[in-house]
């Protein structure tokens, strides 16, 4: 019996060895000595930048429970990182060491572990306990149990109860168990064998910064339809905290080579047969329906439907259907329908819509509809582009919409600090027209409707539409060049083969803020009328048009023109 006690003894005194050690590797920067002085009254985030300076380390938090701004009061510290930490805060938050990243977490409650190791064959190892509330006894549900070197993990029931099968590849494993609002717990679990270490290498992990930070992913229809509410409470229980593995292969997000802690591995390999859900990649993803990461992609991602990326994407993502970044994209959009992301530096370029908060130096290119709340680079789209600020060119089909926009191509422009007028004018032909200018500083677009003053002509009215270039702009002058096409139509608005282009030179004279008269110009090219015998080959004239014969002519047109 007494042999008996002393072997447990050794056991145990064993098993508190190995788990100092395995702090003291873990907290190697929280167990720094350091000095710092007398605060009388400063703020959280001044500490934090001192310690940064100091130490080297990043701290990362929930804003919403911990702010910067807070005024607190120290005293001067000569000790350990932990313990100054532990001072200011108070013993309702835990820190724990991620590299450089110092992870405060508001935990005021703490959890019991009960377990027990089976052996049901040589090969593998289950174990199995009860988690619980030190204060209440009480059970805690779905709180996360996982072993960070085999890649397993699981949730307690609602009694508390987990099973955590594990095959026999070494005599020493860490059970870490992890709960919002609770300390996290590391149990070391030493299989009923002689105990040694082996010198496997360790497994590399990571944090994502900012994890803290609600990109809406489980909030979003991809989200919801395709992620467990399990998969959410695990990533609430572990936070940024993120795993390395070369590769993982799944069927659907619930049946993974990585088991339940899939949503915890940034792989550099990823195949999803018809989808699958993890922490990100850093590397190369295919998916034959969808990808689902949780933080950030780097390298290539394609899906046969759609990506969904809960952090940021450096690299290039193509999809059949749709592209959703809840961060920043680095790169390249590719997608049938829809791109949508929150920030994008590079290009976007998608069948139906780009959409993007933000989209600084980036190219948009559209079949329907480009869309920036912000700046961006280019945009080029079928039917519309909006945006608050186009620093190069906006290419629609129909319409441009922008505060600024100095180069809009479309039929209409409205951008707020560019141009809107509107002018009566007469020409050459004596063709009374009404044009409307719509554009930025530089370019605008002509939209004009014009009725015949003579009535013995085919052509009754006329419609005409160009693009136009503001050279000059001073306070009593104005100088602008235009090109444009006119379709004529009969009394009967029948449209006539027959048209006409011209290249205007415009000079305005101001006579006041808001009306400007000017005279304008022009070289034209008319085909000869319609149901007309040919005068034979193409003529030019130095005045008005020859309506048996193709001309090149000179003409001209003068109005009033409107500032709106």
């Amino acid at each position: 019996m007494i042999l008996f006690f002393i072997k447990r003894a050794e056991l145990y005194l064993f098993i508190f060895m190995l788990c100092s050690f395995h702090w003291v590797r873990a907290q190697q920067k929280l167990a720094t000595e350091i000095q710092m002085p007398a605060f009388a009254a400063t703020t959280v985030g001044e500490v934090f930048q001192v310690l940064k300076e100091k130490q080297d380390v990043l701290f990362s938090f929930n804003g919403n429970i911990l702010q910067t701004d807070s005024v607190i009061h120290t005293r001067a510290y000569q000790g350990n990182l932990y313990d100054y930490l532990d001072r200011i805060f108070g013993k309702e938050y835990s820190f724990k060491e991620l590299g450089r990243h110092i992870i405060i977490q508001y935990t005021p409650q703490r959890m019991s572990v009960d377990f027990e190791v089976k052996t049901p064959n040589k090969n593998k190892v289950v174990i199995s306990g009860y988690i619980k509330n030190i204060r209440t006894n009480n059970p805690i549900s779905n709180a996360s149990i996982f072993d960070r070197s085999a890649l397993l993990s699981t949730l307690t029931d609602q009694n508390g109860y987990f099973e955590l099968d594990v095959k026999k590849k070494s005599n020493l494993i860490a059970v870490n168990v992890s709960k919002e609002t609770f300390r996290d717990t590391s149990v070391m679990v030493i299989f009923p064998i002689e105990a040694r270490i082996g010198d496997k290498k360790k497994r590399e992990y990571g944090y994502f910064e900012g994890y803290e930070e609600d990109h809406g992913l489980y909030r979003s229809f991809w989200g919801r339809v395709f992620l467990s509410p399990a998969q959410k409470i695990q990533s609430m229980n572990l936070g940024g905290m993120f795993l390395y593995s070369p590769y993982q292969i799944s069927m659907t997000p619930g049946l993974s080579t990585h088991g339940f802690i899939r949503s915890q591995i940034v792989n550099k390999f990823s195949l999803n047969i018809i989808g699958g859900a993890t922490a990100g990649v850093k590397g190369l993803e295919l998916g034959g329906v969808f990808n689902i990461n949780q933080y950030d992609m780097q390298g290539m991602q394609m899906a046969g439907v759609f990506n969904t990326v809960g952090g940021n994407v450096k690299g290039v993502q193509v999809a059949g259907v749709g592209n959703r970044v809840f961060a920043e994209v680095k790169g390249v959009q590719l997608a049938g329908v829809l791109n949508k992301v929150d920030t994008v530096r590079g290009v976007q370029i998608a069948g139906v819509v780009n959409m993007a908060n933000e989209a600084p130096g980036t190219t948009q290119i559209a079949g329907i509809l480009n869309a920036s709340q912000s700046t961006v680079g280019s945009q080029i789209a079928g039917i519309a582009n909006r945006a608050k600020k186009v620093k190069g060119l906006q290419l629609a089909g129909i319409i441009n919409i922008a505060d600024s926009s100095d180069y809009p191509i479309g039929l209409l422009n409205f951008i707020k600090n560019g141009e809107k007028s509107l002018a009566l004018a007469i020409n050459e032909e004596s063709y009374l027209g009404l044009q409307f200018r719509s554009g930025g500083r530089v370019l605008y677009s002509l939209l004009s409707i014009n009725v015949a003053l003579e009535g013995n002509r085919p052509e009754k009215y006329a419609f005409e539409a160009g693009l136009g270039a503001l050279l000059l702009n001073r306070s009593k002058f104005s100088l602008r060049t235009e090109i444009a096409t006119r379709n004529l139509l009969t009394e009967k608005f029948k449209m006539l083969d027959n048209h006409q282009s011209s290249l205007r030179v415009i000079p305005a004279f101001k006579l006041s803020d808001r009306i400007s008269i000017f005279a304008a110009p022009s070289l034209n090219y008319a085909e000869r009328d319609e149901n007309t015998i040919s005068g034979g080959r193409t003529v030019w004239k130095v005045w008005r048009r020859d309506r048996t014969r193709n001309t090149f002519y000179g003409g001209g047109m003068a109005g009033l023109m409107l500032k709106l």
